[in-house]
């Protein structure tokens, strides 16, 4: 930790008289000619090496190293020093994955698989599902959904962020049935109940910096909260896809599960968590419904038996049960944000735009790291 509070003050009189030249992951030529990307030094597998070496040996920031960096500098962003990583050497961010791969970190345990089309889940069985909580005029309304995905931190749609920092003020972890203050269950003749809701402010709403309002692209944003959640057994949270392999698997998956409390086929909001089984479809098949070119970093997903994601389950996960790791275990893992979909939704077989989370990992983990884990 000393080092690197050494190497960031050093970095930060190196560079103080030269402007930011590149934004975040902006491409960029290397020293070598390669192409590469504009990141932190964390995500630069090649770079980090190289400061670890000085660190291990003891030593100070060499001459040569320092006019190496300062020749691979691409500028500055939220006034964290960036650098030119080849493509090959790109690394999610070192400090996040720490995290995300530890053994005291567990994610997306799965209670309760099988749930039948559009029906409740069963009680605390998905515990990373968010609400948003917007007010407006003085009247609260759950308008999106999240995921949780850390102890500070919820995944989002942008477009359930965007032009509503002022309307947004809190996010609902633990929650199953709206109406009610306790959610519980029949078990014969016992009753089970889940422990309370928890209602948590928040710091920091972070925006892809690409996000397109009108392309409704880059779909994505993070929500740091103001407080360290604390977990339980209906507050956890979901796996990411941090791998290459399941990264691939967001492609080859035939059907994902959409949950959320959004509107119904009947076209009122559902007062309880509900869950759909949606198939994947290819992305042709959406550029016809929208008329339009869907990116890879979409995913194009639903239509099929009526059963999709609908108003008020924006921002919610598409997920999937999958291998997590090296483990021989299921965990579910969010491959999808619900970005898109037609306005009669439900009532028609078309299906509905997913920002792919699997494209955006990178950018998930430098902007947790950039705006702090704990």
């Amino acid at each position: 930790m000393m080092f690197r509070c050494c190497f960031l003050v050093a970095v930060t009189c190196l560079f103080a008289a030269r402007s930011a030249r590149a934004a975040y992951a902006d491409e960029c030529q290397t020293l070598s000619g390669e192409r590469g990307q504009c990141l932190p030094f964390s995500s630069c597998r090649d770079i980090e090496q190289r400061l670890l070496a000085a660190q291990n040996t003891g030593e100070q920031v060499t001459p040569e190293l320092a006019n190496f960096l300062q020749k691979a500098s691409c500028g500055e962003f939220d006034k964290v020093r960036h650098f030119c990583c080849p493509m090959h050497q790109i690394q999610h961010n070192s400090k996040v994955m720490e995290v995300f791969t530890s053994s005291n970190f567990s994610c997306g345990s799965i209670l309760n698989q099988r749930v039948a089309n559009g029906h409740e889940v069963k009680l605390s069985s998905r515990p990373w599902m968010a609400l948003l909580n917007y007010k407006t005029f003085d009247q609260s309304r759950f308008l999106c959904g999240g995921t949780l995905i850390s102890n500070r931190y919820i995944l989002t749609a942008a477009h359930c962020v965007y032009g509503l920092e002022n309307s947004l003020y809190e996010i609902r972890l633990g929650e199953h049935r709206i109406s009610t203050e306790k959610d519980c269950r029949r078990l014969g003749r016992r009753e089970k109940c889940a422990p309370p809701v928890l209602d948590v402010g928040i710091e920091k709403m972070i925006l892809h910096e690409k996000y397109d309002t009108r392309r409704i692209t880059n779909d994505i944003a993070l929500l740091r909260l103001n407080k360290t959640v604390e977990f339980q057994k209906h507050i956890k949270p979901i796996c990411l896809p941090i791998n290459d392999e399941l990264k691939g698997q967001s492609e080859t998956m035939s059907n994902y599960f959409v949950t959320g409390w959004g509107t119904t086929e009947k076209g009122s909001a559902s007062d309880v968590l509900l869950q759909a089984s949606v198939p994947i479809q290819s992305r042709s098949t959406c550029s016809q419904a929208y008329r339009r070119e869907v990116l890879h970093t979409q995913l194009c997903v639903g239509g099929g038996d009526l059963q999709d994601s609908c108003k008020g389950d924006s921002g919610g996960p598409l997920q999937a049960p999958a291998l997590y790791l090296d483990e021989y275990k299921l965990r579910m893992v969010v491959f999808g944000i619900v970005s898109q979909g037609v306005k009669s939704c439900g009532q028609i077989s078309l299906p509905g735009l997913y920002t792919n989370v699997a494209d955006y990992v990178q950018w998930i983990t430098d902007t947790m790291a950039r705006h702090g884990l704990q």
